[in-house]
């Protein structure tokens, strides 16, 4: 793996483009209803991935509350030393759960993956600044818990989310970066790679009063009023982050402007990390995580490729 952001299928241009808010590199998200319903305790139970049945899974409680949660599932048959960590997106919203990346969850297990798929609570639900961060922080480190119990290596754990998920995914491979008493600082379970798919990788940018609002809801409040928490939340401001990172996007997301992986991907390498960039050309925010899709094959290659 090079140093330094390696690309392809990158726009023309691209590269030089300056990161703008949502509402200047798409268009910004509608703002969360404050009444929108979270989901009911009994909905927040994972179905079963197709392909895959409930004995395959072991759950990984954190907390009371029922998002507190990670599934782990084990393939059937020959299994793979490692463990991949999968964290859903959603806007940070409580509407969202794990069961978002449940095709990827059996896309993965059934190729002899070990997956924990991740969940945590979202803006509306009890989430928000800290706890939608320190939620997420201790379900990845059930992780370490599943690496003792299945004798799986710890330097063969890769973190891995999707647009929100992707922002929290890296920023658990940099917390420890994160000063002491921080939100998520101490952990448990360091992942030894890093992977963003249409991920908010580099909030600040996003987090102005006339940005993103999920951005703000998220971290408390624009960047001008609490940049203390942008400071340790923001995975662009904690780098290098240390571990093989990749970054991809694709180049015609509404929901998140690629100019977030661009930004996030230049900073990490000028910092020294290893990290790769791929920019999927007129590919949108869903596609890029379809499992039957070319970028998401890219993704898994790129799993299979560092894990062995």
């Amino acid at each position: 793996m090079s140093r330094g952001p390696a690309r392809r299928a990158v726009l023309a241009g691209a590269a030089g483009l300056a990161l703008t808010a949502c509402s200047g590199g798409g268009t910004a998200p509608a703002p969360t209803s404050s009444s929108a319903a979270p989901p009911a305790a009994d909905d927040a139970r994972a179905p079963v991935p197709e392909g895959l049945e409930e004995a395959q899974r072991t759950e990984q409680r954190y907390g009371s509350h029922p998002r507190q949660v990670a599934d782990l599932w084990l393939p059937r048959g020959e299994r793979r030393d490692a463990l991949v960590v999968l964290v859903h997106g959603g806007a940070w919203r409580a509407e969202v759960d794990r069961r978002g990346v449940n095709p990827l969850v059996a896309d993965l297990v059934r190729r002899g993956w070990p997956v924990l798929n991740a969940d945590y609570r979202g803006v509306g639900d009890g989430g928000g600044w800290t706890s939608t961060f320190t939620d997420l922080a201790t379900a990845v480190d059930q992780g370490a818990r599943v690496l003792r119990e299945q004798r799986l290596p710890a330097q063969r754990t890769l973190v891995l989310g999707h647009s929100a998920g992707g922002h929290l995914a890296v920023w658990a491979a940099a917390r420890h970066r994160l000063p002491a008493g921080a939100p998520g600082a101490g952990p448990l379970l360091s992942p030894a790679f890093a992977a963003s798919v249409s991920g908010v990788l580099n909030p600040t940018a996003l987090g102005g009063e006339d940005g993103d609002p999920n951005v703000r809801n998220v971290f408390g409040g624009s960047r001008d009023r609490v940049d203390e928490h942008y400071a340790v939340g923001d995975p662009a401001r904690l780098v290098p982050l240390g571990v093989p990172l990749l970054v991809a996007h694709g180049t015609a997301d509404e929901t998140v402007p690629h100019q977030q992986a661009q930004a996030f991907a230049d900073a990490a390498a000028a910092a020294g990390d290893d990290v790769r960039l791929e920019l999927f050309d007129g590919v949108g925010h869903e596609d890029a995580v379809d499992p039957d899709g070319g970028s998401w094959q890219l993704v898994r290659g790129w799993v299979e490729d560092v894990l062995g």
